[in-house]
């Protein structure tokens, strides 16, 4: 067979229009890859280069605050819930791993892929969206052990089936929902763009994040929680207090009803932009005294002052263009191995679906490390502005035995899921601060 070659716009191409190896790219899908790029390189520097905690050195033991009578009380809360979040990973990722790597898996995906055969995009959401629900239908028997039973033998819960139910599927949901939404949308974009999709793909997806984050106070907090605005009295003049000494001034503070699903304690930082507020959980507003609560804000202005949920946002973008070029190449081997028929072979919705759990398992020790460097850096911004290292112990150590937290859990259980340092080092920085330069 002869080939005709022909050159348009400086772009070398063959008579299929397969474009050569080293043809130039195109202007805009440059420009995509470029900014993908620079979006990754800032993802990456925010974590880098960010406020940090200094060493506290070896942590003390956890008989320094707690008495043997709590330990075992800890553990014997805590013990079962390892166990479950074990199980609850295994499971989390068998159900996609069965629809990709077992014989019955395949021959489902492939009937509901020619039952919509005219619907190839619809396929590749629906299928995304019944295999998050079939595990979350899966994992249920054991989140109603984890959130509902044991949450409960221990005095946690302070809600009725009803309301957990509805709080499980309000948790649930928008992934479905989302799923329905989006793997269409891009499936007809890795159609459209078989090239240049990663890149775009990438940087939608981590506009989306960021969307999200802004929205959650007034979208998604409202579906769990209801607001009000802190009221006059004493906390209010020692939060007001607090905010003129930091300088920083935070939109709105306000109080969650947490109390009518669990009687743990808990603040938080939410949105971005004119969305920033601080929310305190009414169990904190009125179990704690003011001093304290105080300080578990300071903690909280700590990530305020330092950006965390800006360099969160820009993390996830980070990783989700990451995300979206591995996903091109796994598509791209499996379709010259002869198992899809294309990279926009709706079958690939699963498989990139598994993919995705089993990067999101196996980064997550990561994930988790990068939280804790924030989370001790926010306790020492707490430290300094407070100049209160009392208080703060005090707080730190009420709060620990509020929620039966594990003062220092083993090892394993440390590394894949302790968003915030152990409750053991975050004591032992109160007891040695403030830190001297060596």
């Amino acid at each position: 067979m002869t080939r005709r070659v022909t050159s348009i716009v400086g772009m070398v191409r063959t008579e299929g229009g397969a474009r050569r190896p080293w043809a130039p790219a195109h202007p805009g899908l440059l420009a995509a890859r470029v900014a993908a790029g620079c979006l990754v390189v800032a993802g990456v520097a925010a974590q880098v280069v960010r406020p940090l905690a200094p060493d506290i050195g070896p942590v003390l033991d956890p008989t320094t605050w707690f008495d043997a009578a709590h330990l075992a009380r800890v553990q014997e809360y805590r013990g079962p819930r390892y166990a479950a979040a074990v199980l609850t990973l295994v499971l989390r990722l068998a159900v996609p791993l069965a629809l990709v790597l077992t014989r019955p898996g395949r021959r489902l995906v492939e009937r509901a892929v020619q039952r919509l055969s005219h619907r190839p995009g619809l396929a590749a959401g629906l299928l995304v969206a019944g295999a998050l629900a079939a595990t979350d239908v899966v994992l249920f028997p054991l989140a109603y052990w984890f959130g509902f039973v044991h949450e409960g033998a221990f005095g946690f819960r302070t809600q009725g089936f009803g309301g957990w139910l509805y709080d499980w599927f309000v948790g649930r949901a928008p992934a479905w929902l989302a799923a329905l939404a989006l793997v269409p949308a891009a499936y007809a974009l890795v159609r459209r763009l078989p090239r240049a999709w990663p890149a775009v793909a990438g940087l939608l997806m981590s506009a989306l994040i960021a969307v999200v984050v802004m929205a959650s106070p007034l979208v998604l907090e409202p579906l769990s929680f209801r607001f009000e605005p802190l009221p006059e009295g004493p906390l209010r003049v020692e939060i007001e207090r607090l905010l003129e000494r930091a300088g920083q001034p935070v939109d709105e503070i306000v109080v969650a009803d947490a109390s009518r699903r669990t009687t743990k304690q808990n603040a938080y930082v939410s949105g971005l932009g004119t969305t920033r507020r601080v929310v305190l959980y009414d169990t904190l507003v009125e179990q704690r005294p003011p001093a304290e609560v105080g300080v578990i804000l300071a903690h909280e202005l700590g990530h305020d002052a330092h950006a965390d949920l800006a360099r969160g946002v820009a993390a996830g973008g980070a990783a989700v263009i990451a995300l979206c070029y591995l996903l091109a190449a796994v598509l791209r081997a499996a379709s010259r191995r002869g198992r899809l028929e294309g990279p926009a072979d709706p079958r690939g919705a699963v498989l990139a679906l598994a993919l995705v759990i089993v990067l999101d398992v196996a980064s997550q020790p990561v994930e988790m490390w990068l939280s804790r460097r924030a989370e001790a850096a926010a306790d020492y911004a707490a430290l300094e502005l407070t100049q209160d290292p009392e208080t703060y112990l005090a707080s730190k150590q009420q709060l620990a035995r509020a929620n039966l937290s594990d003062p220092l859990p083993p090892r394993w259980a440390y590394l894949m899921w302790s968003s915030h340092p152990a409750m053991a080092e975050r004591l032992t920085m109160g007891e040695r601060w403030p830190f001297t330069e060596p």
